[in-house]
């Protein structure tokens, strides 16, 4: 083995552990809001996309030059299921409206807002769920707590393990 390419496995190496180094200190750094009189409430969760499937047979004329063993017996197509998020501190409303999806397709639902609050006790409740009736099977989240956030304080609303919101306070 040469020179260079001991050279340059010894480089890599301290490389390597400088970085692992720095992303394990990186991962012990605590949330904290920018501004250090205030506290952020943050919410912050994905669920796959609910929609709702409506199949019919399919036409004549959507069957026309299609091979008798390609025909489908039905066509189905796919609307996405809207969903609503109201968030509310201490019965004031901090946001109540449609959530918008990212793409052109049905894709899954990505939450992600941030409020700054006064520091003090609070009661948080936060509702997710289907603009409309049509959609009772799908997905629908409420949560309801109090908190109390000092300056500086980050409180994470966010799904736990079992896809129900919670809170997570980092100081």
């Amino acid at each position: 083995m040469s020179a260079a390419t001991r050279a340059r496995r010894s480089v890599a190496l301290v490389l390597a552990i400088a970085g692992v180094l720095a992303m394990v200190s990186l991962s012990r750094l605590r949330w904290r809001n920018p501004d250090a009189e205030a506290a952020e409430l943050r919410l912050s969760w994905r669920i796959p996309a609910p929609s709702e499937r409506s199949c019919r047979p399919p036409t004549e004329a959507e069957l026309e030059g299609v091979l008798p063993h390609m025909r489908p017996s039905e066509v189905c197509t796919d609307e996405a299921i809207p969903y609503r998020l109201t968030v509310l501190l201490d019965g004031d409303t901090l946001r109540s409206g449609p959530v918008a999806r990212a793409g052109g397709r049905i894709r899954a639902i990505t939450v992600y807002e941030r409020f700054v609050i006064a520091p003090g006790d609070h009661r948080i409740t936060v509702g997710f769920a289907p603009e409309t009736a049509s959609a009772a099977e799908a997905v629908a989240m409420a949560m309801d707590a109090d908190v109390a956030a000092a300056p500086g304080d980050v409180i994470l609303v966010a799904t736990d393990d079992t896809g129900r919101l919670g809170l997570s306070e980092g100081r």
